[in-house]
């Protein structure tokens, strides 16, 4: 039998943010069904900058597989030597990179960028093919930006976007021919479906730690057109008031590091304060989803909070912050979104929530539409990596 040694970057199983663990999940789930249409074995490397062996894979692959550290960016700039010699892809036979779902653009940083550039020219070098798996590519609003971009993703062997607008980024920067539109990998995620027990409607509701704060600045970082947490305030204020609905709070950022970023702090302070139920401090995205699963709407601006929603059937109002929300929920044909970047005023975004939540019924066939859209373009991406690991 044959096996194949599949390196994976940025597959980030455990951590804070449950969007990264989300995407890393459901594309090791997705490469094991392609896998399967072969007799194939693989073993798959986890390429880390730090030591995480003690997370075991056992629960979301079958495969073998081993952890592998590389230098940290700082490090390599230090020390060019450290990434000529490192050895992370020996004996690979491919390298399937995730970027963190988002992080392949300048607006997070240059020493980002050159972060999530750095393997694709170790691939080079030891003439390893590297995929970009499904996710966001730019934008990239600086020179030197466009110009890593550039000379990096020459170097990517077939690059998948999860959306039109990262599309169109990537051919204008000249990359038209190894660009593939599908979706993102998280729909796959699987759960088990959490039963509560209430006749009333229960309203999940994900709270960004990072927005309600004012972002990184903590001065509307994100330069959204109303105030985020005058919104958050007063829709919960609102909902609670009405005893048709049962509201609960659940994060999908939970870090006690970095405080300003920490959905689950704001959700337990907001809980208290409104009297509604709040959620575990999940540790896995898989839990979270099964959660969300039980509810009957679902509403957030963690983008992947929301993908949890309406990929487990539950009708979603996404709170859009940033283009990737917009690109992706056109792409599902689904228009029930408060775009935060409209100019729109808190009374507004809020008369526009329960102008949605008035037209229930209409979101629940969207949601139908939307799981034909997605599953489709989950199978065009596995039809894709079959044909790239057929070729190997």
């Amino acid at each position: 039998m044959k096996r194949l040694k599949i390196a994976l970057v940025s597959h980030i199983i455990k951590e804070a943010n449950l969007g990264c663990g989300a995407l890393a999940i459901s594309n090791i789930k997705l490469l094991d069904q392609v896998l399967d249409r072969f007799i194939i074995d693989a073993e798959y490397i986890i390429a880390t900058t730090d030591n995480l062996e003690q997370i075991p894979l056992e629960r979301f692959t079958k495969h073998k597989y081993e952890y592998r550290i590389y230098p940290r960016c700082k490090q390599s700039l230090k020390n060019p030597l450290r990434l000529f010699n490192c050895t992370v892809f020996k004996d690979c036979d491919l390298a399937i990179n995730l970027c963190g779902g988002d992080g392949y653009t300048d607006i997070y940083g240059f020493g980002r960028l050159l972060a999530e550039s750095q393997l694709v020219w170790v691939a080079k070098k030891n003439r390893v093919p590297m995929v970009y798996a499904p996710q966001t590519i730019g934008p990239f609003e600086t020179k030197k930006g466009r110009l890593v971009a550039k000379i990096t993703l020459d170097r990517v062997k077939q690059i998948f976007v999860r959306d039109h607008a990262s599309n169109q980024c990537c051919r204008e920067l000249g990359f038209k021919s190894k660009i593939t539109e599908v979706i993102d990998v998280a729909f796959a995620l699987p759960f088990e479906k959490r039963v509560f027990d209430s006749s009333r409607m229960k309203i999940g509701f994900n709270v960004s730690g990072l927005l309600y704060n004012g972002g990184y600045n903590r001065k509307n970082y994100f330069g959204l057109s109303f105030d985020y947490k005058a919104f958050v305030d007063k829709l919960l204020e609102k909902l609670v008031a009405d005893n048709r609905f049962e509201v609960h709070m659940l994060p999908h950022v939970n870090t006690e590091v970095n405080p300003v970023d920490d959905d689950y702090a704001v959700c337990v302070l907001l809980a208290r304060k409104y009297g509604c139920h709040v959620a575990p401090r999940y540790d896995s995205p898989v839990d979270a989803k099964g959660y969300i699963a039980g509810m009957d709407l679902f509403t957030g601006a963690r983008m992947h909070s929301t993908i949890g929603a309406i990929s487990s059937g539950v009708p979603v109002i996404p709170v859009a912050y940033s283009r990737k929300f917009n690109g992706l929920y056109g792409s599902l044909e689904y228009p029930w979104l408060i775009d935060a970047k409209a100019k729109i005023t808190v009374d507004e975004a809020i008369d526009l929530f329960f102008d949605y939540l008035a037209r229930y019924n209409e979101m629940v066939q969207s949601v139908q539409k939307a799981k034909q859209i997605y599953t489709s373009k989950l199978e065009e991406y596995k039809d894709y990596m079959e044909e790239i690991i057929r070729c190997l």
